[in-house]
């Protein structure tokens, strides 16, 4: 291991956590068993519509490997603490918290009496990784992450088919809306965007498939 890479940093927020967290806040979202996910599953010859349920069963899969590998970083960072040393030396006004040698090698390069530490600052940085990358092993928390990234790049791929199907109904026009609400709100751009018409037209979408299936029911009946 390079010295520059003797550091590991707890993840930001993914969009995997983002999306999760607005997919479970939509209203009517077909997360829910609501109305609106019985109503996209009659479209069953709709293409947007198969590419829809393909995309819910991915994005379960996915968010349960997300919050997998983020209960095992968790685990992680409580048992065994992200590779750090706290540097001591008379030359600082009060003790330094280092995650890397890099931050040691910035450190020093205003203070150069602080050199002659090097070594046991990156003898410690690598002890203290060793028992970490030891511990994920033992866990699986990259071979988790690993997995849910592979998953994430197979979710991207049906919301591509999914948006490039052509919508053969309302079901199909819903399936979609679903999605991009989903996908879209994502980020900070998305704050300004108007999410809540959008959630309205998708309402009135599938009332709107639910009105065509009732009258096609009562006309065959």
């Amino acid at each position: 291991m390079a010295d520059s890479e003797i550091t590991t940093s707890l993840s930001r927020p993914s969009r995997r956590d983002v999306l999760s967290a607005v997919v479970l806040t939509i209203g009517g979202t077909s997360f829910k068993g609501s109305t609106a996910s019985s109503s996209l599953d009659d479209g069953a010859t709709d293409g947007a519509v198969s590419a829809w349920k393909a995309w819910r069963t991915a994005h379960r899969h996915t968010l349960a490997l997300c919050r997998k590998q983020q209960r095992l970083e968790s685990e992680l960072v409580r048992t065994v603490g992200f590779p750090q040393v706290v540097l001591h030396a008379a030359e600082l006004p009060s003790p330094v918290q280092l995650g890397s040698l890099r931050q040691f090698d910035e450190l020093a390069a205003g203070l150069p009496s602080l050199c002659s530490q090097r070594n046991k600052v990156a003898a410690t940085l690598c002890a203290h990784q060793q028992r970490w990358d030891d511990a994920d092993r033992a866990i699986g928390y990259t071979a988790t992450k690993q997995e849910e990234a592979s998953a994430s790049a197979d979710e991207e791929r049906l919301i591509a088919m999914l948006l490039a199907a052509d919508a053969a109904s309302l079901h199909g026009l819903s399936a979609k809306l679903d999605v991009l609400i989903a996908v879209g709100a994502d980020g900070a751009e998305g704050r300004h965007f108007p999410w809540p018409e959008l959630r309205r037209i998708r309402r009135d979408i599938v009332r709107l498939a639910q009105l065509q299936s009732q009258t096609t029911a009562t006309i065959t009946a």
